[in-house]
């Protein structure tokens, strides 16, 4: 008996860790954005399941859009402060299954509701009640939208605690001590071989000798990584050599005969991160400058590499 409510009290402390996990995981996305039409639907906004969707998400807390809506700026330049909520159907004859699932830029699954069920004959009425009964979960987590610490602030954070160059302190406290043994040993063979003025100078100018490579090195240590930009050209398949050049929005990529703009870019949270949205799709792809400054771009067919040319 014991021993059965033991598991029950862990399996109930491991469903509130996992329900406040997920909670906090959202309140980091700024924007929701719900698709215009569905798989499972036939054309945009049958049965009124996504205006239905875009309306209890507002209730619940969230900003959103349609996917044929205005974006806000940010979320336009960096399409990783949104998440896409896609309705999914897993209706039988019988019944009719709904469910809430909420994917980041990356395809990664965020958040996921229990499924509800509606046994109502009537299609529109059956799909309303059931997503109805699935942001019922979701209007629990009482979302508030949280400003994400960034990589460069903790990056910052760290540096400010650490001590500012440790090598260059630890080099010149060895100069330090040097300096004064060499001068007792040249005063040992001053007065053992009682040289002469003209070779003491020459014994003083040997120790200036030895201070000047050592500051030389201290400066070779101070040295700037060389940043990688991802504006310039590329030899993309069929497009031949095709030019990133930075817009409004983020980056535009155009070439072939009559330098058409095929795709546009967008920054994300890392610097050598970007999504890529062709004007010829409507899934966005996630692209990597590497550090040669090629472009990889992952697409279904595995990953595809632009090299960058001069």
């Amino acid at each position: 008996m014991i021993k059965n409510i033991s598991l029950i009290i862990c399996a109930l402390t491991f469903f509130v860790t996992q329900s406040y996990a997920q909670k906090n995981n959202l309140n980091t996305y700024k924007y929701i954005i719900v698709p215009v039409q569905y798989e499972f639907q036939k054309t945009e906004d049958a049965y009124q399941i996504n205006s239905l969707t875009k309306f209890l998400f507002n209730r619940a807390g969230f900003n959103v859009f349609l996917s044929n809506e205005k974006f806000p700026e940010d979320a336009a330049k960096n399409a990783c402060t949104t998440l896409k909520a896609i309705v999914v159907n897993k209706s039988s004859l019988l019944s009719t299954k709904m469910q809430i699932k909420l994917v980041d830029c990356f395809n990664n699954d965020v958040y996921i509701t229990e499924e509800a069920t509606s046994r109502i004959k009537d299609y529109k009425r059956a799909y309303h009640e059931a997503i109805r009964e699935a942001f019922v979960e979701l209007e629990e987590l009482n979302y508030k939208f949280q400003e994400p610490v960034s990589e460069v602030a903790q990056a910052e954070k760290v540096v400010e605690s650490s001590p500012s160059r440790p090598i260059v302190k630890e080099v010149v406290e060895a100069v330090d001590d040097i300096q004064p043994k060499k001068e007792t040993v040249t005063e040992t063979k001053v007065e053992e071989i009682k040289v002469v003025d003209e070779q003491v100078e020459k014994v003083t100018e040997k120790k200036k000798s030895i201070t000047k490579p050592i500051q030389e090195e201290i400066k070779e240590i101070d040295i700037k990584p060389t940043k990688l930009s991802i504006e310039g050209n590329y030899d993309v398949e069929k497009w031949g050599v095709c030019t990133i050049s930075k817009n409004e929005d983020g980056y535009s990529f155009k070439g072939g005969d009559e330098n058409f703009e095929f795709a546009v870019l967008y920054k994300t949270s890392k610097p050598h991160m970007f999504i890529i949205k062709y004007a010829a799709f409507k899934q966005p792809q996630l692209v990597e400058l590497d550090g040669n400054g090629n472009l990889k771009v992952d697409t279904e067919n595995g990953v595809k590499i632009y090299k960058k040319v001069n």
